[in-house]
């Protein structure tokens, strides 16, 4: 079995029209259309994919489902993109053999980032109603992760009991929230609650992060360094607070940061724990490295990075999980088919990238 530990689909504005609860209603996101065709999303009148007018900005309607100008590159039918045509999206996954897919959304990837917290979560809420239903029409092949924004801890923590009684296999959360690290002691509910109810958190990118995604106008060097730095924010803050001893029960998996940083990052950690220049020993007793041994933190990987198999050979076989990144117009078709088919990595070691390491994370 293949299961994608990471898919993902664009919203639409029906979720919110339909699920926001009325006080809140009148705020929801809403699309505009621009001359050529392509949606934005405008969520507490701010429009953030609305490009600057230099060359080389970024594509637009990035994280919007398609409008008149549907963007080929997805590679996708709209019902497919969209969930709202639930045979389309499974006949995808057949060619791609996949079997099972987690949902991540596309426009709330970063909905950690929006300053106004009680607006986000009431758009969560929305959204995980929305999806668990439409989960219930494909149960054994589409799963759904919840969201929620950090921005109302209390709100967050809250949700968490509902995202479960859903039947959602985990709770999704970015590097930071806003400008607070994870670790922030204002977290706190919320990582005693997914504690306490044994809920996996997953840790996906986000291109928005204070500072870093203002640097460059250019749409390239901003997804290089933007689209990584909020994953080690966000793993350096789970493996370097103490937040691992606190609560027991807590696993995380950072996804779609690819893998080739983990080594390294992890080597510095370490350097820097042994130095007693950095009183490293005041929020954690042992290496960070240890906790990869732990069976609670797991990275998304695709298939076809080149050093994968060097990556998994060094950092460790049952940390590392396949995920596709459809539909979205950056992925590479085919790669679970591709890593099914690697000869750098032994058969037993596809396997869990491909499956098992997948149940465990999940808790499938």
């Amino acid at each position: 079995m293949i299961i994608d530990g990471d898919g993902h689909f664009f919203e639409t504005e029906e979720m919110f029209e339909k699920y926001m609860e009325p006080s809140l209603r009148n705020y929801r996101p809403r699309l505009l259309t621009d001359d050529h065709g392509y949606n934005f999303w405008v969520v507490d009148g701010e429009t953030p994919y609305k490009r600057p007018s230099i060359k080389g900005a970024g594509a637009p309607g990035t994280a919007a489902p398609p409008g008149k100008a549907i963007q080929s590159a997805r590679r996708a039918s709209v019902g497919s993109q969209t969930l709202t045509n639930i045979k389309e999206r499974l006949d995808d996954l057949d060619k791609e053999a996949i079997e099972v897919q987690f949902l991540y959304p596309s426009f709330l990837l970063h909905v950690n980032a929006w300053p106004d917290g009680i607006l986000a979560m009431g758009v969560c809420r929305a959204y995980n109603t929305w999806l668990a239903a439409t989960c219930k029409k494909a149960p054994d092949r589409l799963k759904g992760v919840g969201v929620v924004s950090l921005q109302d801890p209390p709100g967050a923590a809250k949700e968490l009991s509902r995202i479960k009684e859903l039947a959602m296999s985990s709770v999704m959360i970015n590097g930071t929230a806003g400008a607070k690290r994870l670790d922030h002691p204002d977290h706190d509910p919320f990582f005693a609650e997914a504690d306490r109810l044994n809920l996996p958190i997953a840790v996906h990118f986000s291109l928005q992060f204070p500072f870093v995604d203002k640097l460059f106008e250019h749409h390239f060097p901003n997804r290089v360094l933007a689209g990584i730095v909020p994953i080690m924010a966000g793993f350096t803050s789970v493996l370097c607070s103490g937040l691992l001893d606190r609560y027991k029960n807590l696993k995380f998996a950072f996804l779609e940061g690819g893998i080739s940083w983990v080594p390294a990052h992890v080597e510095r950690m370490d350097d820097h724990f042994e130095n007693p220049r950095y009183n490293a020993r005041d929020l954690i007793s042992h290496p960070p490295s240890d906790y990869l041994k732990s069976g609670r933190i797991f990275f998304g990987c695709e298939g076809n990075e080149p050093f994968l198999g060097r990556v998994v050979e060094e950092v460790g076989e049952d940390l590392f999980i396949y995920s596709s990144d459809y539909p979205h117009a950056d992925r590479t078709e085919g790669t679970a088919q591709h890593l099914n088919q690697r000869d750098d990595i032994p058969g037993t070691v596809r396997r869990k990238l491909l499956e098992d390491n997948a149940r465990r994370f999940y808790n499938l």
